[in-house]
């Protein structure tokens, strides 16, 4: 072996390479690729495992002896099969397959009727979409306990009677939807309801309603049992003179309303605290199209309103009265005409509270059986026939939760209801309703400037909340 040879394999035998030590009998390897797999060109990369070992990477034949080249032959590399195969990857019908169970799924109702649509939603999760299919049916005694989207097909494809009270509870855990009905419910009176809405006022999410239509006859409609927390939205309601559509009533002020700060305007900051009722069409709902009675805070804005009205109710045949209120942006046509349902006595009539009053249109309320009435109207029944206070010697100004009265979460302060910026005909009437029994002096009662205020400009500190609700589809 040649000094220098022997000095290459001196050097491989002390890097541990096994190759570098070894001989043929005789000597020296008959191998011509030594010298080109030897050269000066420098030293070759330390392959020793971290234990001092060699490393089999393919440079170095199994059995020890140096390659006859200095690239590794196909089969000295690593056999194919040493790293993992392609088919041992997951298969595309391996992944996981969606799960008609997971929240944000759609089960089909297997048709429109009550018990089919009970079923899929009693199978929902909260989050997911319950999809009724087109079709002619009855509802009574549905239940909508979870945070699901209940969604007909469309307002001219799924109908729905509503031939008994349906309930719609608002969850903590997400919103509840119903959109994309045409319902209709006659009979009953306005005690008779086709939908209520109760659940904790602070402690859940809203119920959404939107995109439906509803036809109503000689009946009530909807019952939102709660102070706030209800969106009704682009809904066409059509009915007759004396119909009720929406009634706003907690009558028992299970969640403490009237002793809560109120969240008038942007006070109510997420929109979750108010009942909003927004882009709606009303027909009919002449005396009573909405009725917003006890506790409740209700924004009424951009709907157009035709042989309809805006109604409170204060605490005087009502135990509790409306919280607050917020009307603006509204139509309120009236065409006129010999027809019962032209006959009108209001546009606005507000019994209690405080509010604003701002953006309105007013066509001119006359009609042909009872003449000329004033658009807007402001009474105090609770110092007439319905006093809280007691008898005729205990009443006193203020009336419990009269007009232009509100709360501070500590106790009473008067905070007068404002009025700004209609238009059209705006006559505004206050004065006693009810006979005024006791022989007392209204403006004992009701003052402007005091406990309402006929504006030039919007009410200080004052903004409305953000238009249209976020939470609508």
């Amino acid at each position: 072996m040649s000094s220098r040879r022997w000095w290459h394999a001196l050097a491989f035998c002390a890097l541990g390479l096994a190759g570098g030590c070894s001989e043929e009998p005789g000597g020296e390897k008959a191998d011509a690729g030594d010298d080109a797999a030897l050269s000066d060109s420098g030293p070759r990369p330390d392959t020793r495992q971290p234990d001092g070992t060699p490393q089999s990477d393919g440079a170095l034949k199994t059995d020890g002896a140096p390659n006859t080249d200095a690239t590794a032959k196909p089969d000295a590399a690593p056999k194919p099969d040493a790293a993992p195969k392609p088919d041992a990857a997951p298969k595309p019908d391996s992944a996981p397959k969606p799960d008609s169970t997971q929240p944000g799924s759609t089960h089909l109702a297997a048709s429109c009727s009550a018990s089919d649509v009970q079923a899929a939603i009693n199978k929902a999760s909260h989050g997911d979409t319950v999809q009724v299919p087109a079709g002619s049916c009855s509802w009574s005694g549905l239940v909508v306990a979870k945070a699901v989207h209940v969604k007909g097909a469309g307002t001219g494809k799924t109908k729905i009677t509503l031939s008994g009270n349906n309930t719609i509870t608002k969850q903590a855990s997400g919103v509840v939807r119903l959109s994309g009905f045409g319902f209709s419910k006659s009979g009953g009176g306005n005690g008779s309801k086709g939908f209520t809405v109760s659940g904790s006022w602070k402690g859940a999410e809203p119920v959404v309603i939107e995109n439906n239509t509803f036809q109503i006859s000689s009946t009530g409609l909807l019952a939102l049992k709660v102070a706030g927390g209800v969106i009704i939205a682009g809904n066409a309601f059509t009915g007759g003179w004396d119909d009720s559509f929406i009634q706003p009533k907690d009558d028992q002020d299970a969640g403490k309303s009237w002793s809560s700060a109120d969240t008038l305007g942007s006070k109510d900051a997420a929109g979750k605290l108010n009942h909003y009722v927004e882009d709606n069409t009303f027909y009919g709902g002449t005396n009573q199209g909405i009725d917003a009675d006890d506790s409740t805070r209700v924004v009424y804005r951009h709907n157009v309103l035709t042989y309809s009205s805006f109604n409170t109710h204060g605490w005087a045949t009502s135990p509790v009265g409306v919280r607050h209120f917020e009307v603006y942006g509204n139509k309120f046509l009236h065409p006129g005409g010999t027809d019962p349902i032209a006959n009108q006595n209001w546009a606005i009539w507000i019994r209690g509270g405080t509010g604003v009053i701002h953006g309105n249109h007013f066509d001119d309320i006359a009609g042909s059986y009872w003449g000329q009435k004033a658009e807007i109207k402001l009474t105090v029944r609770g110092a007439e026939d319905a006093r809280p206070q007691g008898p005729c010697a205990s009443t006193s100004y203020p009336v419990p939760r009269q007009i232009g009265q509100n709360h501070d979460g500590a106790g009473y302060f008067t905070d007068p209801l404002y009025l700004w910026g209609n238009t059209g005909t705006t006559a505004t009437s206050a004065a006693w309703n009810w006979g005024n029994p006791c022989g007392f002096t209204f403006s004992d009662f009701f003052q402007w400037s005091r406990d309402a205020v006929m504006a030039s400009a919007p009410k200080p500190g004052y903004s409305p909340y953000t238009y249209p609700h976020p939470l609508r589809s």
